[in-house]
């Protein structure tokens, strides 16, 4: 039985004059090199076109990663040849880089990478136990998206993203792998010549791939969609189909929705994935730039694009973002109304109705007022009794006993 994750590779029945196009001649004008320069220890990977060597560069004291043509054919060389070259124009931290290419002795091409070790994406979802360990991987899926996005600025598609072909260093580096099926838009001369079918991983590649369209950048959008599917739900698009079958299922239809696959997964990442999984490519993301800004957004905690949020759930965001301002406002809603009530019912009532309330301090009374006894007019013209004399005083006051002549 057939791999689910294994690479549809163009039809080896290609005709003899495949490979023979409009292409400058230097393209196979690879120097020969000294066969005992890289020092084999032992096969590192192999795909269908190749196999990766784990090797020691005998000149720098390196160990490098050296791939090997597996069927000697001018059409499965040049389709080699178109590889090196295309990976060896991309300069990425999350691309591998190509260092060298040249042919042994005896005509054989080869080309030398940077040795990426580390453990697949695809490894390190199936053993994830939990939700919480796969959206841990959100980074990596973020990664990828960066390093697509800026191959699609230099012209060139992959084809055949997978999480089998994402490499996860020990210090959480993620680099892109196995850019066979690329194709590269800015160099005509490099594109390929295989007959017209599809090509790629069936569970990851969008409808159009499955039927042998023409793509562009959106089909990669699609493909990362489904590696994003996959990190979610544990499992890849169209995992319940038969593995004979899947191109046929991704042709007639989209895989399950993801929240019905994984309870819990966040409506933002749903939405990412839906966009990037769309059956029209026009309803995509434009390109994996525009993915993994959204990505991004999603990862700090901002509104995503992909998502239509409703008035609770925009308000449940202020209060995630600002939960120190929106609480001051409702303390301070609440002193409001607390300060009704205490002038409507009384400091008494107050404290009776709300027990935990510290009882307030009974409010200062201003001083008494103190009568003044009432004052009789002034009389300029008084005279008053003074040791058996009368004198007159003036400005002088008298009470009501003055009369009695004491």
């Amino acid at each position: 039985m057939r791999d689910r994750t294994a690479t549809l590779e163009p039809s080896d029945a290609a005709p003899a004059t495949a490979g023979t196009g409009d292409g400058p001649d230097e393209t196979y004008a690879w120097p020969d090199d000294d066969p005992t320069r890289y020092e084999p220890i032992g096969e590192h990977a192999r795909g269908g076109l190749g196999r990766v060597v784990r090797a020691i560069d005998m000149r720098l004291g390196r160990t490098v990663a050296v791939k090997q043509l597996l069927q000697h054919d001018e059409w499965h060389e040049r389709r080699f040849v178109r590889e090196a070259l295309i990976t060896a124009r991309l300069q990425h931290p999350g691309i591998v880089p190509v260092l060298e290419a040249g042919r042994w002795p005896t005509g054989e091409p080869y080309y030398v990478m940077k040795l990426v070790e580390g453990r697949t994406l695809k490894e390190l979802v199936t053993e994830a136990r939990t939700f919480g360990e796969r959206l841990a991987l959100l980074p990596n899926v973020i990664a990828i998206a960066d390093a697509v996005a800026y191959a699609h600025g230099e012209g060139v598609i992959h084809r055949d993203l997978k999480p089998a072909n994402v490499i996860v260093g020990a210090f959480g580096e993620t680099v892109v792998v196995d850019w066979g099926l690329a194709i590269d838009t800015k160099c005509p001369e490099l594109q390929p010549d295989a007959p017209r079918k599809a090509v790629g991983t069936p569970a990851y590649m969008p409808p159009e791939q499955a039927r042998g369209e023409d793509v562009d950048a959106r089909a990669d959008v699609y493909a990362i969609g489904a590696v994003l599917y996959e990190v979610l739900a544990g499992a890849a698009p169209y995992s319940e189909a038969p593995r004979d079958s899947v191109v046929e299922r991704v042709i007639a239809g989209p895989p399950a929705p993801l929240r019905r696959c994984m309870r819990g997964v966040p409506h933002e990442l749903a939405g990412i994935v839906a966009k990037a999984m769309a059956r029209d490519p026009a309803a995509r993301y434009g390109d994996a730039r525009a993915l993994a800004a959204d990505l991004r957004r999603f990862q700090t905690g901002q509104l995503v694009s992909a998502h239509a949020y409703s008035p609770w759930q925009l308000a449940k965001r202020k209060l995630a973002r600002h939960p120190v301002a929106i609480a001051s406002a409702v303390a301070l809603s609440a002193l409001a109304v607390d300060h009704r009530f205490f002038h409507a019912s009384g400091a008494a009532e107050l404290v009776e109705h709300c027990p935990g309330l510290a009882r307030p301090a009974a409010p200062v009374q201003p001083p008494p007022v103190r009568a003044v006894p009432a004052v009789h007019p002034v009389d300029v013209s008084r005279q008053v009794r003074c040791h058996s004399k009368y004198v007159t005083v003036a400005g002088s006051q008298r009470g009501d006993d003055d009369t009695n002549g004491s």
